[in-house]
């Protein structure tokens, strides 16, 4: 997935520490279109057509959860200018792309065994995802033109 390549990105390249209207943006984007697209679309797919991954979807769905609460105190923290925010950061970052190698070594293979007819609707599906909740910030936060998220896309 393109948004892992961008969260890896922005985590190797400490590219959250500057100001609190980053981090939103970055929630934005992480929680509002990666989170609810993996958890609307992708997971329900995945879980239907591979029942084996089922208790693995769970356990992804409960970081998701503790990534938005780790995500909620760095923002309060940063606010308020406290030193946790420096202190914790690297913890985010770490558990961010710990949770996103899981998912691609251990449950997005399985997208293979999703026939085109779920493949394209789940496309189909993601894309409205993205351009209801902020079509710009999405292409900010992952580096990807307009033109090639359409090609990506639709």
């Amino acid at each position: 997935m393109v948004d892992h390549s961008s969260i890896r990105i922005i985590a190797d390249n400490n590219l959250l520490q500057n100001t609190a209207a980053e981090l939103i943006d970055f929630n934005k984007f992480l929680l509002n279109i990666h989170v609810n697209i993996e958890e609307s679309i992708v997971f329900p797919l995945l879980k239907e057509n591979n029942k084996e991954i089922s208790k693995l979807i769970d356990r992804l769905i409960a970081d998701h959860k503790l990534i938005e609460t780790l995500f909620n105190n760095l923002y309060k923290w940063k606010v308020n200018d406290d030193p946790l925010f420096s202190v914790r950061l690297p913890l985010f970052y770490k558990t961010l792309k710990d949770h996103n190698s899981l998912e691609e070594s251990d449950v997005f293979p399985y997208w293979r065994n999703i026939d085109n007819d779920g493949r394209n609707t789940a496309m189909k599906n993601a894309h409205e995802i993205i351009e209801s909740n902020d079509i710009n910030n999405y292409i900010k936060e992952t580096g990807i033109s307009e033109k090639m998220l359409k090609y990506i896309f639709i």
